[in-house]
């Protein structure tokens, strides 16, 4: 892909409901929705949050329309948008209210959290000039958090903007595309591509998430992008109905040469990776024609090695922004990733590397995959195993059973690991928890062993 001259001036946040009232923004069970929808919700919303007394609101959207309804209410009325989904009681002190569209979520589970459902709530006949300018220009998001709980990240609008227009640099124009994820607009990655990128570009995205072939069949014959993941590109079945993708994305992990060629047969097109973190927004890009094809920094990033950690300076953020990966720089454009640096905790004042425990366990025949985290137990750090076995594993767990397994997984770290670093809790599962970025969270790995002494 080379890199676009020109591109068609791009539309910030603040004028989108500006838009000609026929624009088509996103399409809902195949019916399509237009800025006139997108102007009458966010004028409903406006009226219930303008007088309300919370600064900090819960963003938990189903629907990627109501979603960007919601998240400009927000900012119109001067509100704080803080960006979780699946909603979390550990999340519960960052904000005192939520705006959702989830019939779900009520009083019961959120007794002390003022809730709106935008679906419940009254149409309003007035010019959309009467609710002015944007008052509030920020919201916050969460890292998935894989050790611990996901962190915060505030991200000013100019910065999601910014992002856009060097990502439409390096694509072109992108108006006449339909934008299809499987990811979710909650988090950094859907944020960026599926939302902020489709609107800025005038362009139109899917409502609902995205995430089988079959799904996506029915929007053949148009020019698709597809955004998502590479735990999605390596379970591709060839033998379905080919659907044409105009783009393939994926990011929110390494995606193997040949998950890459599952792309091509199925898409017709090698997907294009996107190197990045919610800290720090797009980083690098690269296209698998070859195995072990290097990362190409975005315009404007530089990448600086010392021999503690690797730092980012790049446009989105202020300062430099240390790395969680091992890099290595070809020169000042190009690198390769060597593996991450930061799944690493202190136990008893001992710095512990849980990818080094991981790995020992994945040699193991009976394990397919594993993950490992720290869990707080009697005032103590121990950690925890979830096991995803393999076919042997699972007949052995059928003639040992869950204890006498567990027993013989520690036996087989003791000579590689201190008696504190070894799991203490395991938990065998048919497939280990991810959620939409095909990542598995801290905080589904940990509501295994909720409630379980």
């Amino acid at each position: 892909m080379a890199y676009s001259q020109t591109i068609p001036p791009l539309i910030p946040l603040s004028k989108q409901i500006y838009r000609d009232d026929c624009d088509i923004i996103a399409i809902r069970n195949g019916q399509t929705l237009h800025t006139k929808d997108l102007k009458d919700a966010v004028i409903s919303i406006y009226h219930q949050l303008n007088t309300s007394k919370e600064h900090h609101w819960a963003l938990v959207m189903q629907d990627s329309f109501h979603f960007v309804a919601g998240l400009l209410a927000l900012l119109y009325c001067g509100k704080h948008p803080i960006l979780i989904n699946p909603l979390h009681q550990d999340l519960a002190p960052y904000f005192q209210a939520i705006l959702t569209d989830n019939d779900a979520i009520t009083a019961y589970d959120w007794p002390n959290h003022n809730i709106t459902n935008i679906t419940q709530l009254p149409t309003h006949n007035i010019d959309i000039a009467f609710i002015g300018e944007l008052r509030s220009t920020s919201l916050t998001l969460f890292t998935s958090g894989s050790t611990g709980l996901p962190k915060p990240v505030n991200k000013t609008l100019y910065q999601l903007e910014y992002e856009s227009h060097l990502l439409s640099t390096y694509f072109g124009s992108l108006s006449q595309h339909l934008f299809i994820a499987s990811v979710s607009h909650d988090h950094m990655y859907g944020l960026t591509f599926k939302i902020m990128l489709a609107l800025s570009n005038r362009a139109t995205f899917v409502c609902e998430s995205i995430q089988y072939q079959e799904q996506l069949a029915q929007y053949n014959g148009q020019k698709i992008i597809y955004i998502t993941t590479p735990s999605l590109l390596k379970t591709l079945d060839c033998k379905i109905t080919n659907v044409e993708c105009d783009q393939v994305i994926s990011a929110g992990g390494p995606l193997a040469y040949h998950a890459a060629q599952y792309s091509l047969q199925c898409f017709g097109k090698l997907p294009t990776e996107i190197y990045g973190s919610s800290e720090t927004g797009i980083i690098a890009t690269r296209t698998q024609v070859a195995a072990d094809i290097p990362w190409q920094l975005f315009p404007q990033m530089q990448i600086i090695n010392t021999k503690q950690q690797s730092k980012l300076m790049s446009p989105l953020i202020e300062g430099a922004e240390p790395l969680n990966d091992q890099i290595e720089l070809i020169d000042q454009y190009t690198f390769t990733l060597k593996g991450r640096t930061d799944k690493i905790i202190k136990i008893s004042e001992k710095r512990v590397s849980l990818t080094y425990i991981e790995n020992q366990l994945s040699q193991l025949a009976e394990i397919a995959k594993v993950c490992v985290i720290p869990l707080e137990q009697k005032n103590r750090t121990i950690l925890a195993a979830v096991v995803q076995l393999s076919e042997f594993g699972i007949q052995q767990k059928q003639q040992l059973g869950h204890f006498r397994l567990s027993q013989y997984f520690r036996q087989q770290l003791k000579d590689k690991l201190s008696l504190v670093t070894i799991p203490k809790k395991w938990r065998f599962v048919e497939q280990l928890p991810t959620n939409k970025q095909g990542k598995s969270t801290f905080i589904a790995l940990k509501t295994l062993f909720d409630n379980i002494e």
